[in-house]
């Protein structure tokens, strides 16, 4: 993330509400959904970029498959690396934007809009070109974005969460008056405690997301309305994107 998400504090205070426990045991279901849409059916080398915690990691690698987990956040290193006990996951501090092995991998996810939080899209170029550069002849990239269009459409200015410790949690949004940027400001409320954050980031078209990927170097680019392979139409819940080199 950019410099005013490159503090762990961030992540650490909204550990349990980006992650929720539900969110990990949705996790298998999800994995499965982005290796049918991939085409994945043996044990490949995957690369899960940004990783968090481990939620998509983990299940990747209880059957079968060879991950390696990027991110940038310490404690969320620490966390996985503690869950992952004794299997196959090299876990990597980096940035993102940095982190590269060439063609190392059968198979990128970026997963939960882990994409478009950097000032300038430049860097997020380099991002998808360093992921190009990653995968093998034939690899496949699954990204998972929330869509400009989507955003446009389903937009909730304001939202609060009572977490189970007691924690509230407001969300506050603003879309930008071109489309492309939600203007986004979390304040997590404890007794005693206030902690606010900018977690403001582009947003990407459909025809934008493609055109970024094709000029970072993807052959062919196909455009869905979530994980399930749905089309990417008026009711798409998501944006998702498959990439191939």
């Amino acid at each position: 993330m950019d410099d005013r998400h490159g503090d762990d504090s961030v992540w650490a205070v909204g550990r349990h509400s980006i992650f929720p426990a539900g969110a990990f045991g949705a996790a298998p279901a999800e994995m499965a959904a982005c290796l049918k849409l991939a085409g994945v059916t043996t044990a490949v080398d995957v690369l899960d970029l940004p990783c968090g915690p481990g939620r998509h990691s983990l299940p990747l690698a209880r059957v079968g498959h060879r991950v390696t987990a990027v991110d940038l956040t310490p404690s969320y290193l620490d966390e996985l690396r503690e869950a992952a006990g004794d299997l196959d996951i090299d876990i990597v501090q980096a940035d993102m934007r940095e982190f590269t092995r060439p063609a190392a991998f059968d198979l990128i996810l970026n997963l939960y809009h882990s994409f478009g939080y950097f000032d300038d899209p430049d860097d997020d170029r380099r991002v998808l070109r360093n992921m190009a550069a990653s995968l093998r002849p034939g690899g496949a990239l699954v990204m998972d974005l929330m869509a400009q269009e989507v955003i446009a459409r389903d937009l909730q200015p304001y939202n609060e969460r009572l977490l189970d410790d007691g924690t509230l949690v407001r969300e506050e949004s603003l879309l930008s008056d071109a489309g492309d940027w939600l203007h986004s400001t979390w304040t997590y409320l404890r007794p005693g405690e206030r902690h606010e954050f900018d977690m403001s980031h582009r947003l990407y078209s459909a025809a934008a997301l493609r055109r970024e990927l094709r000029a970072a170097g993807f052959a062919s680019v196909e455009l869905f309305g979530g994980l399930d392979g749905r089309p990417f139409d008026d009711r798409a819940v998501r944006l998702v994107a498959l990439a191939r080199v």
